[in-house]
């Protein structure tokens, strides 16, 4: 009989959802819950509907169960976009003093602990806490289970009881009738923020086998559930299914046209005769005897006016930066044969033969371009408003010192971006009183405005990084320590590091991405990012880029119309730097070319690239670590066909013997020169090469 209730329960929930309503099923044993605002379906999820909360939202019910019941079970899925301390799953109550609670984790005892339950009456409140590593892991369903038999709770989180202990009050006690879904009744907790599924109140306490039935009833579809794919709308290259067990779940993938996707991934382009394709590809596991699917949809685009035409309007979009500088050439063309045609609709510059020149004296002028793309009869317009600097003549180099627990920032310059000359007399620039004052990794980039934007390490084991702002590396501004690491055993991140942070700025979404490392010894840690608007609010992390195995040390690079992320595999084989792609950071990065090494040798860590000033290529530097070190690497294409040349140890030259990762940033001849006024090179030090001249300021 119950299992015959559990199933009229679930297809009734799913009959409230798609009406928006609430549904109750035999009152006396069990409720069933869906929400009232058809607005707040999500279209994603282990059922395809759930009810979403998100941070200014909450959702009531009532429950007579909850209100009469010495015996109850609480039961829903929860997928959570955030897991900070406290946050409320739900509360219960009649006022501040008799209250009822479920968090996803906290520390009540002054250490982390997972999912605990309270309930205080007057004064005092009792609690059921689970260990730390039992809590919610966003971007994945969770069972959630919660017990009273009587005065003893239990908890369930996936299948597993991770808590059990007496409290000396009962729910029925609090004489309430209303389970508020996602907010704190009492505390300014954070609230639960996510899609919640099958939300169930039963007038019994489940037994341990029944909370893992129910728990297998949905697991595999809350695993598929976390399968995606970036390039669905235009698959352009082979897919990679993972072959290894899954959270203990093995796939198969099938596909519904083999001659275009076989099963296993490999691509065949369609010819301009079969026209597009698309194709379903879909993922097989079962368990318990039970077979569980999902379709994924990938459309495979013949060669076509209107495909050359879209493939080059993501690129020149990629490439259509919002910082440009005087004497750029805009290309006339894109890779897919689409012609560009440049036009300033407002601010001081003018184009000359696709030339920028500017009619403003500013150091930075603000101008809005327009490019039309035409493909035969075909054409797509993109617009942008961008800041128009200087011509760039030299470069700042920023490192730090291996002195360890002495680290500090520190800068050199550069007219080549090979031969470097410590600036400040090799004393640091970067330096800070707050938390630790250890700088590492200090990375310079430049905002949408091209001011600058300073990030570094805070010592070696902090969730925290410095940033700094300023608009001349002179002054600096807004100097804070910026929380960017938290601790989600789904991220596999573990909220103690937070290593070599930079960014990178999106003008799509008008969105800063601060990418970062988080290692952990045990597990295969991704690159994390947070995103930001204005530094002052920041989303919670996110996978940057996660291949299966450790990666540390990011660094993003845009050309060919992607971007392009080098990396340090942290592998023992490996230990290397390789590089991986995406047509857009929205999507994050999926494809990586680690099949061979960058550079023939091991140890290799700390990447940092950059454009060659007047020309069409980038340098890229490695920090070969076990020899305090860089090789350093010429560019101009990346990919399949990439010309990397590593040069001669004779054609560079580091600022001296104590250089650790860093960063090199371009700069104008009045920024270099207000770097060399403010921190002046020693006296005897030679900052150009036999050949190079500083340029006249005139």
């Amino acid at each position: 009989m119950k299992k015959i209730i559990q199933w009229l329960c679930g297809f009734c929930l799913l009959a409230g959802l798609l009406c928006g309503c609430r549904t109750t099923l035999i009152q006396d044993q069990m409720e069933t819950y869906a929400p009232k605002d058809p607005a707040l379906f999500s279209d994603e999820g282990i059922d395809a509907q759930a009810y979403r909360l998100g941070a200014e939202t909450e959702h009531r019910m009532q429950s007579k169960i909850l209100r009469n019941s010495k015996s109850f079970t609480i039961s829903f899925w929860f997928k959570p976009e955030a897991n900070f301390e406290w946050t409320t799953l739900l509360s219960m109550g009649r006022d501040d003093r008799h209250v009822m609670q479920l968090a996803t984790s906290g520390n009540p005892t002054g250490e982390r602990c997972g999912l605990n339950y309270s309930i205080q009456s007057g004064n005092k409140a009792y609690r059921v806490i689970s260990d730390q590593e039992a809590t919610v892991e966003t971007g994945i369903y969770n069972h959630i289970v919660l017990t009273q038999e009587g005065n003893t709770v239990t908890l369930y989180l996936n299948g597993q009881q991770t808590a059990s202990g007496h409290v000396a009050k009962q729910v029925k006690q609090l004489r309430s009738e209303e389970l508020i879904l996602g907010k704190s009744l009492i505390y300014n907790d954070p609230q639960a923020e996510g899609a919640f599924q099958d939300f169930q109140i039963i007038n019994q306490a489940w037994t341990a086998e029944e909370v893992a039935a129910e728990f297998d009833r949905f697991y595999p579809k809350a695993v598929l559930d976390t399968f995606h794919f970036s390039n669905m709308d235009d698959l352009t290259g082979n897919l990679w299914f993972a072959e290894n067990p899954y959270r203990e779940l093995y796939f198969s993938w099938t596909s519904d046209k083999p001659e275009i996707i076989t099963d296993q991934g490999k691509l065949t382009k369609p010819t301009k005769e079969q026209g597009d394709q698309t194709v379903t590809i879909t993922a097989h596991t079962e368990r318990q005897g039970q077979t569980f699917t999902k379709d994924f949809v990938f459309h495979v685009l013949a060669d076509s006016p209107e495909t050359r035409l879209k493939r080059d309007q993501i690129a020149v979009n990629n490439d259509f930066q919002t910082l440009m500088n005087e004497n750029d050439v805009l290309p006339a063309s894109a890779a897919n044969g689409s012609e560009l045609e440049w036009t300033v609709l407002s601010g001081g510059i003018e184009l000359q033969e696709n030339r920028i020149v500017k009619t403003e004296a500013a150091e930075k002028v603000k101008a809005r371009l327009r490019v039309t793309l035409r493909q035969e009869q075909l054409s797509e317009t993109i617009e942008r408003d961008v800041v128009v600097l200087d011509e760039f003549t030299g470069y700042v180099l920023s490192y730090f010192n291996g002195e360890l627990g002495e680290e500090r920032g520190k800068l050199a310059y550069s007219r080549d971006g090979l031969h470097w000359t410590d600036l400040n007399q090799g004393q640091p620039v970067l330096t800070s009183e707050l938390g630790n004052g250890r700088i590492r990794d200090p990375f310079i980039g430049r905002d949408k405005s091209g001011d600058f934007v300073v990030l570094a390490t805070e010592g070696f084991d902090n969730p925290d990084i410095y940033l700094w702002r300023s608009t001349d590396l002179v002054t600096f501004t807004d100097h804070r320590l910026v929380s960017v690491s938290l601790w989600d055993p789904f991220l596999k991140m573990s909220g103690t590091r937070a290593w070599a942070p930079e960014m990178s700025y999106d003008p799509e979404q008008d969105l800063y991405y601060i990418y970062f490392s988080d290692p952990t010894e045990k597990d295969e840690s991704a690159l994390y990012y947070v995103a930001t608007k204005d530094f002052e609010h920041y989303s919670y992390p996110g996978n940057f880029f996660k291949p299966g195995y450790t990666v540390i040390d990011g660094t993003v690079l845009q050309t060919q119309g992607k971007y392009w992320l080098f990396y340090k595999d942290e592998r023992k084989a490996a230990q290397t730097i390789y590089y991986a792609s995406t047509e857009a950071l929205s999507n994050l990065f999926g494809e990586a070319y680690d099949q061979e090494f960058l550079f023939p040798l091991r140890f290799m860590e700390g990447p940092f690239v950059f454009p060659v000033n007047g020309e069409n290529s980038f340098y890229l530097y490695e920090d070969y670590y076990p020899y305090g070190t860089f090789h350093v690497a010429q560019f101009s294409t990346l990919g399949e066909n990439s010309d990397l040349r590593w040069l001669d140890e004779s054609e560079y030259t580091l600022p001296n013997e104590d250089v650790r990762h860093g960063s090199a940033t371009p700069l104008t001849e009045k920024e270099l020169q207000r770097l060399l006024d403010a921190y002046p090179p020693a006296e005897d030090a030679v900052s150009e090469p036999d050949g190079i001249e500083a340029p006249s300021q005139n």
